[in-house]
């Protein structure tokens, strides 16, 4: 019997992830044991995948439990989900948002802050403590298994990870898969007639080829995006996308309330749209319909109990893995050289395929110049984020922020150095462990 762990389930991704899992694998065998520090929240998703198990009669083949102890979760793991909030809530409360208001009082509208900007150079801060401590338990406890990392920021941790790691370990992000579907949508093409390549880095990777039955529709693609190009502030427009498009050639994955921190163009003159992103950021909370649509489902449905997959690729992997056949998925790899104009030993994301040996990453030779560059300019305070975490090193997570495209916009040295003190000392004061 496959046995899953999963470790952050008391929110609503552990039972649509565990619906998942069971679609695909439930009349097969298989043990997920959900865990979160959380009691009550965790015995309530319990219930609710039971609840799936009963109604289609897999109890025999497949179960669940649930623990708020991890050292109890682990031994003989196959797979281990990591899906966490390190301090507090993701998108809401402390110590989110003291790290999204305090650079606001510096000039810098940050719209996400999970990724990139000085709200996610913390988060990784205090983050990546913890997730190192569960990775010392699943090399101890779950030697045989696979992680597999949906915590952000993907790419800084699933790389500072790797590090620690005596098990393999791949990112997963639904940019890329949602995306896809969306593309082929607009192009009104039937989506299991498409296939791409896209590849780049987490939050910014490039669909660099988009075909239909095999022949290019690159142009067909670019000219559907700008058709549907909006300026009112969304989850999923193309309003700053379609300008990257048309500077690169190339449609970049992530949504327009994401790519504005990864780039310096939409920092200066009339940034207004912005703050728009912010509200639709700080009111999460109240919009768990956009966390669901994201998954490729729908709000309606995140109490049903019958079977259906989302866009997530964990199941996908577990069950080509522990079973025959194969799974293809965007996954998140250091770079063996998959993207040959991307540095050597970064965190990349690029085609994938899973099977009974396990997961390869696909190599992509290299990406346009220009995709590349953009990449390489959040590769840097990657680079400075991963360092000053594994040495423990203050003056690199500064650096970091030196690096970053909102900051070098909008701060001078000195500016960003009290900034840096200022969230610094307010983690501090919460009581957050910080590297």
């Amino acid at each position: 019997m496959t046995k899953v762990v999963i470790i952050g389930a008391g929110s609503g991704f552990g039972g649509r992830i565990s619906l998942d899992i069971l679609t695909r694998m439930g009349l097969k065998g298989v043990e997920i044991v959900l865990c979160d520090i959380d009691e009550k929240k965790v015995e309530t998703v319990h219930k609710y995948v039971q609840t799936i198990i009963d109604t289609h009669q897999m109890n025999k083949t497949a179960k669940v439990w649930s623990t708020v102890n991890r050292e109890q979760a682990l031994p003989n793991a196959d797979f281990v989900m990591i899906s966490v909030a390190i301090g507090g809530p993701a998108y809401y409360g402390e110590p989110f948002d003291s790290e999204f208001t305090i650079p606001l009082k510096y000039g810098i509208i940050q719209t996400v802050a999970d990724t990139a900007v000085p709200g996610a150079i913390f988060r990784a801060l205090r983050t990546a403590p913890e997730m190192i401590r569960m990775v010392n338990d699943i090399n101890r406890l779950a030697p045989k298994s696979m992680i597999l990392n949906l915590t952000n920021p993907m790419s800084v941790l699933t790389w500072t990870l790797s590090k620690y790691t005596k098990v393999p370990i791949v990112g997963l992000c639904h940019g890329v898969t949602g995306n896809f579907k969306r593309l082929a949508d607009i192009l009104k093409i039937p989506q299991d007639e498409v296939s791409f390549i896209c590849a780049g880095i987490n939050h910014m990777t490039w669909f660099i080829d988009f075909r239909h039955n095999g022949v290019s529709v690159m142009e067909e693609l670019r000219k559907a995006v700008r058709q549907n190009t909006s300026e009112k502030a969304t989850g999923q427009n193309y309003f700053y996308r379609t300008q990257v498009m048309d500077i690169t050639g190339y449609f970049t994955t992530e949504s327009d309330r994401h790519i504005p921190e990864y780039l310096t163009w939409f920092q200066t003159g009339d940034n207004s749209s912005l703050k728009e992103y912010a509200k639709i950021t700080r009111g999460i909370k109240d919009r768990r319909h956009a966390w669901y649509e994201d998954m490729g489902v729908t709000i309606e449905s995140r109490n049903t109990v019958e079977l259906g997959l989302s866009h997530e690729s964990a199941s996908g992997i577990i069950e080509a893995v522990s079973f025959s056949g194969s799974f293809e998925f965007s996954g998140n790899v250091l770079n063996r050289g998959y993207i040959e104009n991307l540095p050597f030993g970064c965190c990349v994301e690029v085609p994938c395929t899973a099977d009974a040996n396990g997961v390869h990453p696909h190599t992509v030779g290299a990406l346009p110049t220009m995709c590349a560059a953009l990449c390489q300019t959040n590769i840097n305070e990657h680079t400075l984020m991963a360092e000053a975490i594994t040495e423990k090193n203050r003056e690199k997570a500064f650096q970091a922020l030196l690096m970053d495209p909102m900051a070098s916009t909008k701060l001078t040295l000195q500016t960003a150095r009290q900034l840096f003190e200022e969230m610094w000392n307010r983690e501090i004061e919460l009581g957050i462990e910080l590297i």
